[in-house]
């Protein structure tokens, strides 16, 4: 099997969110992508960090970007709009966008996942705890929660957890490529969980081949 081409994926996200510029309704807040990291700058943050990175993280950060932020939302009118609230009703505006990192951030997002399970509702809760414990938050969330490995998996590329600060945690991807491939293909939605997570298949991961995500994808063709 090829290797994930994490660059090709970084160029693709921040293409997508440039390319919405065009769209009605459209609005882009962000394309901003760094240079990738050196291995000698995330020896040091690793250092600083603690656990070694699994591969995958790795790779994303030395061969993608350091950082990646991209954001978008989508307000549409007319009958895209009622094609929205036929997908979420609750929703007249979606927003989503790739924001990874900076992998400098790591470090201390690390430190907020242990304090927030030692200090909160999590403490209280074996099994909830169990995974903050052993998650690698890479991406910070608006919220207050995360996008993070999943470290109790002692493998290369572990999967990926959507730890939510106030609900159930839980896995949503079985590695970091399927997951990039998935959210891609979900046009990047979120990824707060109301909005992601809204395209999930009964096991609680990201289902891009529902006809649920074919529908999203709909409101972004102009």
């Amino acid at each position: 099997m090829a290797a994930f081409d994490y660059a090709a994926w970084v160029a693709r996200a921040q293409a997508f969110t440039e390319s919405l510029a065009h769209l009605e309704g459209a609005e882009v807040h962000s394309s901003a992508m760094a240079s990738p990291t050196s291995e000698a700058d995330l020896t040091a943050i690793e250092r600083a960090l603690g656990p070694t990175l699994p591969s995958s993280l790795r790779a994303f950060f030395t061969r993608g970007t350091a950082s990646l932020d991209c954001r978008y939302a989508l307000e549409p009118g007319g009958p895209a709009l009622d094609q929205l609230r036929d997908l979420l009703p609750d929703q007249i505006r979606i927003y989503g966008g790739a924001r990874l990192g900076p992998v400098s951030d790591l470090p201390d997002l690390s430190r907020s996942v242990g304090e927030w399970a030692d200090d909160t509702w999590v403490a209280n809760f074996p099994g909830q705890k169990a995974i903050w414990d052993c998650a690698l938050p890479f991406a910070a969330l608006a919220n207050g929660d995360y996008l993070a490995l999943d470290l109790r998996a002692d493998e290369s590329d572990p999967p990926v957890i959507y730890l939510n600060h106030d609900d159930d945690s839980s896995v949503i991807a079985p590695s970091l490529p399927a997951f990039l491939t998935a959210w891609e293909r979900l046009c990047y939605l979120g990824p707060e969980h109301w909005l992601l997570l809204e395209f999930t298949d009964a096991s609680g991961q990201l289902d891009p081949d529902s006809d649920r995500a074919a529908r999203l994808r709909q409101l972004f063709v102009a």
